[in-house]
């Protein structure tokens, strides 16, 4: 399962950066404001997703909104690209006229600031707070692990029905959560520790490997969650 993109070679292509930041900042929706539609709809099997990347200036000097000042790097970078569900994709390129990019580049930025304001992050004056913030969502996440995470027994058997359900949760509920306690501690850094700011870079990278494999289906290994994660904003009395 992989995103799909319209120029899917060369520097114009996205690099493994920009695909994970386009997911994370889409929130797992297209940033088309008048559809909104779920990239990865519930219900379907693993391998299916409506997930397109589409560039705002056109990857090629003779495709829609193109811009032949660009250069091939500033064509395929993070700036450029959009994440759109199939039909959204392929109405801007067929209609540029109406969807310039002024338009286009728009919805991605109040895209992007409705599931910042969504996410509900905040600054924290206490790591008591931080740390409750926090916890519900690892709590989350454990509860799910423990439920259907694949060092269950059913991981002998693939085609199980535990498989497809942890594939979903991953998807619809780990992933984000990860996605926002990265962004809660990402904005309360000032009440990290050294050590607990090495640990949530462990993290980030974990969270980076789930959505290579689960979201853009890359058959690559990743590291086990960090399990100091647990001890993240606590006091020493606590751990």
């Amino acid at each position: 399962m992989r995103f799909e993109v319209a120029c899917n070679r060369g520097k114009a292509h996205p690099d493994t950066n920009t695909k994970l930041k386009l997911f994370s900042h889409s929130g797992g929706f297209c940033q088309n404001p008048s559809c909104g539609k779920l990239l990865f709809p519930e219900g379907h099997p693993t391998n299916i997703h409506i997930a397109e990347m589409a560039h705002i200036f056109a990857c090629a000097d003779n495709g829609p909104r193109s811009n032949p000042d660009l250069s091939a790097e500033e064509r395929g970078a993070y700036e450029n690209i959009i994440l759109l569900c199939a039909n959204c994709h392929t109405e801007i390129d067929k209609a540029p006229e109406k969807y310039d990019d002024a338009t286009v580049t728009k919805w991605k930025r109040d895209h992007w600031q409705k599931i910042s304001a969504a996410l509900g992050v905040v600054k924290f004056s206490k790591r008591k707070d931080l740390r409750a913030q926090i916890e519900l969502l690892l709590a989350e996440n454990r509860a799910i692990h423990r439920a259907l995470g694949p060092d269950l027994d059913y991981q002998y058997n693939p085609e199980a029905a535990e498989a497809e359900a942890w594939q979903t949760r991953v998807r619809g509920s780990i992933i984000p959560n990860s996605n926002r306690m990265l962004a809660i501690l990402h904005d309360n850094r000032h009440l990290l520790t050294e050590d607990e700011v090495n640990i949530v870079g462990d993290f980030k990278v974990h969270v980076d490997g789930l959505v290579l494999r689960h979201i853009d289906g890359q058959n690559v290994p990743n590291v086990r969650f960090p399990a100091r994660m647990d001890k993240i904003g606590k006091s020493e009395t606590e751990q």
